[in-house]
């Protein structure tokens, strides 16, 4: 691990710790922590046992650091993170939706990797989306250059992830 990509990561968790419940991991995969977010709103008329409405957010994020990226190893986060987040989606009729986000940070990539990474997509809805969705978002972030490279439904996060790490990689 680079002292750049330590930087990076470091500055990641600081930014999402305000947000997120952090679990540190070490577990030789190149996964350094997975990130944990929930928020329940609702909405009641005088107390709260007469609820109107409530919708719940999930979103697991997982930070990787991997040197090289290649087709295996975008393979292998694609994997690891929906065998580890899936099995902690419970769907009911107040869950709205859950993210399984996966940021990549790299120090060189194969072009063909980025173009794999581009395409992978994963979205699966509960109960005809009456029991909300899931849906894949992966981001990979070039620590040499700073440019982001996402997936088609990790846009919007990928624009967020770019104003965390540009002070940072623009430092060094």
């Amino acid at each position: 691990m680079s002292q750049l990509s330590e930087t990076v990561l470091e500055k990641l968790k600081k930014a999402y710790a305000a947000y997120f419940d952090i679990e540190e991991i070490d577990d030789g995969t190149g996964l350094k922590a997975v990130c944990a977010y929930h928020t329940r709103n609702s909405q009641y008329v005088l107390v709260k046992k007469a609820e109107l409405w409530a919708a719940e957010n999930h979103e697991y994020l997982y930070l990787w650091d991997i040197g090289t990226l290649d087709g295996a190893a975008v393979e292998k986060i694609f994997r690891h993170t929906l065998a580890d987040g899936e099995p902690r989606i419970k769907p009911h009729t107040q869950h709205m939706y859950t993210y399984l986000t996966a940021v990549a940070l790299y120090d060189s990539a194969q072009p063909d990797a980025l173009d794999q990474l581009k395409k992978l997509k994963k979205r699966r809805e509960y109960k005809l989306s009456l029991h909300g969705w899931m849906e894949f978002r992966i981001a990979a972030v070039d620590l040499s250059t700073g440019e982001i490279t996402v997936n088609r439904a990790g846009r919007a996060f990928g624009k967020d992830l770019r104003q965390l790490t540009d002070r940072v990689i623009s430092a060094n």
